[in-house]
């Protein structure tokens, strides 16, 4: 039996659109909505110590999400940390959001299990998000995944950073997972449709799915960081109509409207060229964005892209951009 779940990543993903300056009550309704649509998780933003007043999505101390979460269950919420920008002393004391999705590139692995072994063993929930999954070889990720069934978190998840994730690579990343994580082990798919491919590669997985859990990462009209991602309301719909699924599309629909779509009317996203030509070449889609600031040519963006060095591409470095 197929056990397909939604996470919601709106309010944190999405956040890269607004800069996570949601209104108080925008993040409340958005919430609100949320839950009553039956989603199985719902991601309420970024913990760290990097904020502004103004950014509502992100969170540099607990107070402030006890005063948003006070009047909705905690059970689905989760929240966001790279593991070096908010101490787990913190976490393990003060937080009443027990799903912690822990995000980090390979270079950092070691650091970054011992901080998630810390939190699971003060009991909450870790989903691990070893970001550019496409930087791994074989061989690195089976040992990553060796290192990860030591600790037993809730989840792993398949993160395609850049968008540049095909079917077949989907697929080949899947099945090697899923050989080598331990069977109580969930597995998750984060995607950014950079190259119009998110929902099709969502697919793929749930066609390969058997006994173990899937948890598909998607947002409300797609929002978030360069192309976006997964739509909630389509991937609810998918669900519903081919497993029984019982999601209510009507109200994700009414959080689309009412609060994401002036949003995007506002700053819009999508697939535009540069973003494709960021996954091509494997670069942050922070270059993407700067470069089309600057007005350049479609030539230029991309001979500017193709000379990005290669230990840079994962990290936005204004001094790679040669113009």
């Amino acid at each position: 039996m197929k056990n397909i779940k939604i996470l919601d990543c709106t309010l944190r993903d999405g956040g890269y659109i607004n800069e996570w300056s949601f209104e108080i009550k925008q993040v409340k309704t958005v919430l609100n909505l949320l839950l009553n649509s039956n989603i199985d998780f719902i991601e309420l933003g970024f913990l760290t110590k990097e904020k502004e007043k103004k950014q509502t999505a992100l969170f540099d101390n607990f107070n402030d999400i006890n005063e948003i979460t006070s009047d909705f269950p905690k059970e689905k919420l989760c929240l966001m940390v790279e593991y070096s920008k908010f101490p787990s002393d913190e976490i393990i004391k003060n937080s009443p959001i027990k799903n912690i999705r822990v995000i980090f590139k390979k270079e950092k692995i070691k650091e970054a299990l011992l901080y998630c072994e810390k939190l699971i063993k003060n009991n909450f929930r870790i989903f691990i998000n070893p970001t550019y999954i496409n930087k791994y070889s074989d061989t690195e990720l089976c040992e990553l995944i060796k290192k990860i069934n030591d600790i037993k978190p809730y989840a792993v998840t398949i993160v395609d950073t850049l968008g540049m994730l095909n079917k077949q690579t989907v697929k080949k990343l899947y099945l090697l997972i899923d050989y080598h994580l331990n069977k109580d082990i969930n597995i998750g798919f984060h995607a950014h449709d950079n190259l119009g491919l998110a929902f099709l590669n969502a697919q793929t997985l749930i066609d390969l799915t058997k006994e173990r859990n899937l948890i598909v990462d998607t947002s409300i009209f797609g929002m978030g960081r360069g192309a976006g991602n997964i739509q909630s309301e389509l991937l609810a719909k998918y669900l519903n109509d081919n497993f029984n699924s019982n999601y209510n599309i009507l109200s994700i629909l009414k959080a689309m409207r009412d609060e994401i779509e002036p949003i995007y009317n506002k700053t819009p996203w999508g697939a535009t060229i540069p973003f494709y030509l960021a996954a091509i070449y494997e670069c942050h889609p922070d270059y993407a964005k700067y470069l089309v600031q600057k007005n350049l040519s479609l030539d230029k963006i991309t001979s500017v892209l193709a000379n990005i060095p290669q230990s840079k591409k994962t990290t936005f470095d204004i001094n790679c951009i040669h113009l």
